[in-house]
This record gives C-alpha cells, structure tokens and sequence, in this order.
C-alpha cells in the first residue's frame, strides 16, 4: 500500500464515543474446541471486540451506502467499479472498458474521462515513473482508488484510511446457545452434529471509540461518514459472527463528538489539535449534520 499524505489537506479533525447497547448476544469469533466455539477473550476473561472488528463491520456499510452519495466525475467512478471489488483482479476487471480513455490521458492527450494533468500529477506522486508503466491497467485502478470515499476513510490497495477505531473490552459474563448442523442443498438438518457457541449476554452496553479526520466539510469522505453515521443510528450495526443466527445487533443509545475544523478561528494555540475531547461535544445527529454544512 502506498501511504500518501498528499493531496488535499485535512481540515477536519474528530473524536467521538458511540455507546450501543446490545439488542442480542454477541459472539466475536474466537478459539474452537471439540464441538465449541468461543468467543473472543484477553488472558483475563474479559470479553474483546477487536479494532478490526469495528472497522469491517462499519466498512461493509460504508460500500453499501457510497453509490447512493450525490457523486459526479472520477469520485463517481471508483465508486462503481473500484470500492465493490473483492480482490486486485476483480477491480482490474472492472476498470478494462476505461482503459483506452485512461492511455490516451498518461500520455498527456485529451479524454473524455479524465483530466492528464491530474493523472500524471496523482501517479507521479504515487510512485509510479510515467516514463516507464508497465502495467496500465493496474496504475487506472491505483488512480481511481486515490478518490474512493470509502478508501479515503477504511483504506485501500492505494491508500491508507482516515479512520481510527480502538478495541472494546467487555464484561466476562457468557452463555452457550446449541446449535445443529444443516445441509445446505438439501435444507435439511444433518445427523450427529451438535455444536454450542459462546455468546455475551443480551442487553450489554457496548462503547466504541472512534478518532479521524476528513478533507473538508461537504467533501465525499465527509458525506460518506455522515450518512454511515445516521444509517447506524437509524438501524443500529451487525458485529461478529452467526448474524445469520440472529447474534451481533447493537442499537445506540448515545453518543458524543467533538470537532473542530483545523486553522478555525479560537485555537490559534493548537489546543483542540493536540486534543479534540477539548472541542464542544455534539450529538451523533449534531455531528453528522455538521459534517455536511458547507
């Protein structure tokens, strides 16, 4: 992954607290014995939602709501072909009918897709020596990537995200739920296969911790992250394994940000920079919104 800190700046820096309480049993995948599966735990018991957890839940969202966002121009296109993709070649293989247009721009020609200067400019920058592409089909998916909103927040091959997210750790209360084989094809249950997963209980008040930042307000990456915030609250999120099951939705109870806007006027000191907690808190709705005002 290339790590690129070029660009837009950011101008929006943000952490927050979304407290969720949990509508059913969680089980986040850990250790399988004999027919048990457990969940996830630290040395001492205690229960534990990885980081990694949080962001691909949020991210597998996040790629459901970005085709719906108001997009126009080369924003618009890695979402439709870069951000579904699964692996390298699948977004390879999405990117082919553009490549014609894409040549003609490396080579400094007029497009009708994408401006030359600004393509040469991102790969250049990127790494890539212009003189000397190999493969054009993977610097078009490099090129697209670079304007993902949803790459811009969880990452990508080209980019690294904008996000934060920190661990959960939980009480070490659990239960285990039975469960039994099924023959998928033929819809039935399978003979002699009884399995227990182990689950927290119902009712858990769940806190995630959250920090990033964002090029600026009304960017893609900020409309993105408002309408994944509001679609969480309005729905609530599936976390772990077994959602299939019914295990895993967590609905918000509350939540908090803080944000400011970096050069704003009132922190000529820095302060708010080197702590966002020092920012007025908004509500999840507040926040959201905000995001989004020009």
């Amino acid at each position: 992954m290339v790590e690129v800190a070029w660009g837009p700046a950011f101008r929006v820096k943000f952490a927050g607290v979304i407290e969720f309480r949990a509508a059913t049993p969680l089980h986040i995948g850990g250790e399988r014995e004999a027919n048990v599966l457990y969940t996830l735990r630290l040395p001492d018991g205690r229960l534990l939602i990885p980081s990694s957890t949080w962001k691909g839940a949020l991210r597998a969202l996040a790629e459901k709501l970005a085709p719906a966002l108001p997009l126009s121009g080369v924003e618009k296109l890695a979402v439709e072909r870069v951000a579904p993709a699964q692996d390298p070649r699948e977004a390879r293989e999405r990117v082919r009918d553009l490549l014609s247009d894409f040549e003609r721009a490396l080579k400094g020609e007029a497009s009708k897709v994408f401006d030359p200067s600004d393509v040469r400019e991102k790969l250049l920058r990127a790494g890539f020596d212009l003189e000397r592409i190999e493969d054009e089909e993977w610097a078009l998916v490099t090129y697209l990537s670079l304007y993902c909103p949803v790459g811009k927040l969880f990452g990508n091959w080209a980019r690294a995200g904008s996000l934060r997210f920190f661990d959960t750790v939980l009480p070490a209360s659990t239960q285990r739920r039975p469960g039994v084989g099924v023959n998928r094809k033929a819809g039935t249950v399978q003979e002699n296969v009884l399995y227990f997963v182990e689950t927290s209980e119902a009712g858990l008040r769940v806190p995630l911790v959250l920090a990033g930042e964002v090029e600026a307000r009304g960017s893609a990456p900020a409309k993105l992250l408002s309408s994944l915030l509001k679609a969480v609250a309005a729905v609530g999120l599936n976390v772990g394994g077994r959602k299939s099951a019914g295990l895993g939705l967590l609905l918000v109870e509350k939540a908090r940000f803080h944000a400011f806007e970096i050069g704003a006027a009132g922190d000529e000191s820095g302060e708010l920079l080197a702590n966002p907690f020092k920012a007025p808190p908004m509500s999840l709705q507040e926040f959201a919104e905000w995001l989004i005002k020009l």
